[in-house]
């Protein structure tokens, strides 16, 4: 695949199956995207005035025989304005990165998120964990149908209004622990926002 790089100020990935890591390369910009697996698998792959489109279409093909990997590499003094990430299957890393508005749409696969950094973050999972450490958030908003949500904010919890609700299973808020809703006060413009239907939340 011809390698690609460049000023990145948006990222718009739409992915049927496949594994998708994010990770963070020196100086700014778009440092590479490296795709491993079957050819019939290869997503399409632009980058025009500073957004990079990332596009692979249904297959047919069993993501698990194949094992499809993309990784995307952008400078850890980038700030991007958008990463919007669409997958039906596969699981998504991403190492370092920061940008003004995440979000993410996954059918099936887990979420692990580290030393990133997001204004703006909304994410919805039909099946998978969700895993975030040392990150940067100011205002997020998780949805998970099945699956559990670890959250350990970079930041102190109190600057956050926390709102996690869960149907089937456990929340741990702190030292807090519960079952079905936690509700903390407002706490200036931070807020965290949980809600699971099967699953345990733990926010940190």
């Amino acid at each position: 695949m011809e390698n690609i790089s460049g000023e990145v100020r948006s990222v718009k990935l739409d992915m049927e199956a496949c594994s998708v890591c994010f990770t963070a390369g020196e100086g700014t910009g778009l440092k590479g995207v490296e795709y491993t697996g079957d050819k019939k698998l290869a997503p399409e792959i632009s980058l025009d005035d500073g957004i990079l489109k990332i596009t692979q279409k249904g297959t047919g093909v069993i993501m698990s025989i194949m094992k499809p990997r993309l990784t995307v590499t952008i400078g850890k003094d980038t700030i991007l304005n958008n990463l919007d990430i669409r997958m039906n299957a596969g699981d998504i890393k991403i190492n370092g990165i920061a940008a003004d508005w995440f979000s993410e749409v996954i059918g099936a696969g887990n979420i692990n998120i580290s030393d990133s950094s997001f204004l703006k973050s909304e994410i919805i999972s039909k099946t998978g964990n969700i895993d975030i450490r040392n990150t940067n958030l100011d205002m997020v908003v998780i949805e998970a149908n099945v699956g559990n949500v670890k959250l350990d904010a970079a930041e102190d919890l109190d600057r956050y209004g926390i709102d996690c609700k869960v149907y089937t299973g456990n929340i741990r808020v702190g030292n807090d622990s519960c079952s079905g809703e936690f509700r903390s006060e407002e706490k200036g413009t931070g807020y965290i926002r949980i809600k699971v239907n099967v699953g345990c939340i733990t926010v940190v």
